[in-house]
């Protein structure tokens, strides 16, 4: 008998749209991930802004809706989408720092190289090596879609169950260019992975502190925690260290 397969969208009940919440003077941009939505960096932002800070997050183009919504857009339109809401946190704020998981944090990495003023960076499981990711280049054009095979509907999270193979290929795309110019970040930099990881190879997150010209960074190996670390079991302990790296900085 074969197994079913899960639904192409998990949890639509959820709320996963963009979000911005005022606070004070410093803001964090959280930046969700690939084929996720908001839902994956809300718990973070609420904590954060029950501490006072301005926080925003922006449901990235393409994602929270339908499989072909993602496959029409480019890598540039994520980066215009962080952009938007990053002038506006620019308005608010007098001190940002960026925030990101997986593919959010190589939009993090984008957003410190493209803006030096950016405070500090925190980024969870970067999706700088994927395995197989490369294949996408030689299959979309045959293939809409192929399913996730590592998915979990008892975790708190909202997104797509299979990998919308064009926008997929966009991805390479962003990692490309990422780790062309990952040597031009110097802010104070956390990168967090987790040892359960099942979606990226976790010596993306080596590469990263090893790259980065950042004088201060470092790396936080989880041992309780997979791919999703913003919303597993091991957050409260994220939760503080991030809280403490913001109030230094």
């Amino acid at each position: 008998m074969s197994k079913l397969k899960p639904p192409i969208f998990q949890h639509p009940d959820m709320e996963g749209s963009t979000f911005f919440w005022e606070g004070n003077s410093t803001g964090i941009l959280l930046i969700h991930g690939f084929t996720a939505t908001t839902v994956e960096v809300r718990p973070m932002a609420k904590f954060l802004h029950e501490k006072g800070f301005t926080v925003a997050g922006p449901l990235l183009p393409g994602h929270g809706h339908k499989v072909e919504d993602m496959n029409g857009v480019r890598w540039s339109d994520w980066i215009d989408a962080v952009e938007e809401i990053y002038k506006k946190l620019s308005k608010k704020c007098k001190k940002i720092f960026v925030l990101g998981e997986s593919m959010g944090g190589l939009l993090s990495m984008e957003m410190a190289i493209a803006h030096p003023q950016i405070a500090g960076l925190m980024i969870f499981a970067p999706a700088v090596h994927v395995p197989k990711l490369c294949m996408a280049r030689f299959i979309w054009p045959l293939k809409e879609y192929i399913y996730k095979s590592n998915t979990d509907d008892t975790m708190p999270w909202q997104g797509f169950n299979v990998v919308p193979l064009h926008a997929a290929n966009e991805l390479l795309k962003l990692q490309k260019h990422v780790i062309k110019h990952m040597h031009e970040i110097q802010q104070p930099t956390y990168v967090f992975q987790g040892k359960l990881d099942k979606s990226i190879d976790p010596i993306s997150s080596l590469e990263v502190v090893e790259n980065i010209s950042s004088k201060e960074k470092e790396l936080f190996w989880l041992e309780d925690s997979t791919h999703c670390i913003l919303i597993d079991k091991q957050l409260p302990d994220v939760e503080e260290i991030c809280l403490e790296f913001i109030n230094i900085h």
